[in-house]
């Protein structure tokens, strides 16, 4: 058993890593063909170049690990079958699901590994590829934020008409101070600046409600040092949390929930889904091991195009729950899970089905 668990194994990765490398170097080939007239008329060095194609490889390797490992897994099955290797192993009694079980160890295993990778090593340098792209190509990457309303845990309400990001400066900004659900001060300036871990208004207007009345005071500086909005909550719609760090990135979600909820349903669904995109390796490989590979003549064409249809199916419903999400009709978690769930059902109704006919 053993020795055939690691044939298996090896065989799966030979293919797997070998796929990989093809495809992600496919991919390193087409960005960069469609970024020759830059490359030719900006004068950019060879040494420029060569680190921007270096430092994208890692996310074209964790895009392709998928598909790869899904093809890997599917040629090496229908190889089985078509040698009449397959016949042999359930011969000497093992049956399908005791095949199937390495491969799912080593899917499970791999999804694991590319989840501490992705967190670790390929998210930071997808951020040094960016930013390096921006530089040699003048990539855009402006993260100003326009006409933001935002709300503390302190009874702040906060519009402003623009937030610029290289300054830390909010434009036009009306505060609004509201205690047990009423409105007691209203704050109107030019602009705030956040300096320090506190945010200082200039030109302010202030109005503060009481008993007696509406008082109206005026200011060249106030200082709001119970506001507790950072500028990163500012540039919410821009930012790019897909690349933090998991700390980060709930620390950031934590508060965004707060402060604003719609932003918090998309950042926190897209956050979700890329940290655990690798489970689309788990996925595919789990969909192709269980596949029947009953086909009498072109195992292998047949059984790619079978196992391509289930990760259309995978794909397709990520989407379709990822949109769902971004507009709040599901849960961000559910948007992860439902389409790993509904792959593998109807992978399993497809061989049942399979079965009985």
């Amino acid at each position: 058993m053993k020795i055939l668990d690691k044939y298996i194994i090896k065989s799966i990765l030979k293919v797997g890593v070998v796929a990989i490398l093809v495809f992600a170097l496919i991919l390193v080939a087409v960005e960069l063909f469609g970024r020759m007239d830059s490359i030719m008329t900006g004068s950019i060095p060879f040494s420029s170049i060569l680190e921007y194609a270096l430092l994208s490889v890692p996310q074209y390797l964790m895009m392709v690990s998928s598909l790869a490992f899904l093809f890997a897994t599917t040629y090496f099955l229908s190889m089985l079958s078509a040698n009449n290797e397959r016949i042999a192993i359930l011969n000497a009694g093992m049956g399908k699901m005791r095949l199937a079980l390495p491969i799912i160890i080593l899917a499970l295993v791999i999804s694991i590994f590319a989840i501490g990778a992705k967190e670790k090593v390929i998210n930071p340098l997808i951020a040094k590829h960016d930013a390096l792209g921006q530089e040699l190509f003048g990539l855009s990457s402006s993260s100003d934020s326009r006409n933001i309303v935002l709300k503390d845990d302190n009874g702040y309400l906060v519009y402003t008409r623009r937030f610029i990001v290289s300054e830390q400066v909010i434009l036009d900004p009306v505060i609004v101070k509201t205690e047990n659900g009423e409105i007691k001060t209203r704050i109107e300036g030019s602009e705030g600046v956040y300096n320090d871990g506190v945010w200082e208004i200039k030109n302010v207007k202030c109005y503060t409600m009481s008993e007696d009345g509406v008082t109206i005071s005026e200011s060249s500086l106030l200082t709001l040092s119970d506001l507790n909005l950072e500028p990163e909550f500012f540039q919410s719609e821009n930012l790019n949390v897909e690349t933090m760090s998991f700390k980060t990135a709930s620390t950031y979600l934590k508060k965004l929930k707060t402060t604003s909820p719609h932003a918090w349903q998309e950042k926190c669904t897209d956050w979700l889904r890329s940290l655990f995109s690798p489970l689309a390796i788990f996925v595919l490989m789990t969909v192709s091991a269980t596949m029947s590979y009953s086909m009498k003549k072109n195992v292998l064409l047949f059984s790619i195009i079978q196992s391509l249809c289930i990760a259309v199916v995978y794909y397709v419903c990520d989407m379709v729950f990822s949109i769902a999400s971004h507009q709040g009709t599901i849960h961000p978690v559910m948007a992860v899970i439902l389409p790993v769930v509904i792959t593998i059902g109807i992978n399993f109704i497809i061989d049942r089905l399979g079965r009985i006919i």
